[in-house]
């Protein structure tokens, strides 16, 4: 059976990656246009998405297709939904799009709070199950969710932003069992620090943060659309976040907690 990756002209190959107007997502969309996919590119800045269109479509000539969309908002995310259940070629869904706050929980604006989770987690899951039934008939297909290394450790002073990623790394696993033998893939990915605007965003000082700990947004989306059709399930890009999460299974969570939130505390100064 023809993995999502595997040159076939007789399968249309069609990703639609969300967050794609910069950074990690921008990353992936130019790779999977590298790779003859035709993207659809969600994101809610129109400009950026429009550059970023015309660019691929004139460097790999591929189609590229805008679709700006609110995900944290209840119609712009139905709009998405029915798109992808009424599109047939579309064989591979990148969620991306996310976002991180940082302070102490009892502090943080409880809006914001919430807007993150239902973008990390309730866009995520509805996506994927707008995805899965047109996969699953065509016997052909993958999802790839962008989560991260916070995913693998209790996160003090960002406790909704690792909870979130904790819940697409099981809800991801999960779906793996229950897709065998569909011809269905699914990934989680769990990048550790990377160059995009998301600490930026997120107000988070990483002066603190050695060089050596950071990779490229491109470095991490080839990584994982590698990863994808060998069945690697859980990618941790990168040996430097490989040791961190095999430290992470072994020492005990006590320790873990209490130096993820010293380390933690040093960012917010």
């Amino acid at each position: 059976m023809a993995s999502p990756h595997t040159t076939q002209t007789s399968v249309p190959r069609c990703a639609l990656v969300t967050g794609a107007s910069t950074g990690l997502g921008a990353a992936f969309a130019t790779a999977l246009a590298r790779r003859h996919y035709d993207v659809i590119l969600v994101a809610r800045h129109q400009a950026r998405l429009e550059a970023l269109a015309t660019t691929l479509q004139q460097q790999h000539g591929i189609t590229a297709t805008v679709l700006v969309a609110d995900l944290t908002d209840h119609e712009a995310l139905r709009r998405v939904e029915r798109h992808i259940r009424q599109d047939e070629a579309l064989t591979l869904l990148v969620n991306n799009a996310g976002f991180g706050t940082i302070g102490p929980f009892a502090t943080r604006d409880l809006d914001q709070e919430e807007a993150e989770i239902r973008l990390n987690v309730v866009a995520l899951v509805r996506l994927t199950h707008a995805a899965l039934p047109g996969m699953i008939a065509r016997d052909h297909g993958a999802i790839l969710n962008v989560s991260s290394i916070s995913a693998l450790l209790p996160g003090p002073y960002h406790a909704t932003y690792g909870a979130t990623k904790a819940y697409i790394n099981s809800f991801t696993e999960a779906l793996h069992e229950e897709l065998r033998g569909t011809g269905v893939r699914v990934q989680t990915l769990c990048p550790g620090f990377t160059h995009t605007e998301f600490q930026q965003r997120a107000g988070v000082n990483t002066s603190h943060i050695p060089r050596f700990a950071w990779m490229t947004a491109e470095a991490v989306a080839e990584i994982a659309l590698d990863a994808l059709p060998r069945g690697r399930v859980v990618c941790v890009p990168g040996r430097l976040n490989r040791l961190v999460a095999f430290l992470l299974g072994v020492v005990p969570r006590t320790v873990v907690r209490r130096i993820t939130g010293r380390l933690a505390s040093r960012v917010l100064e």
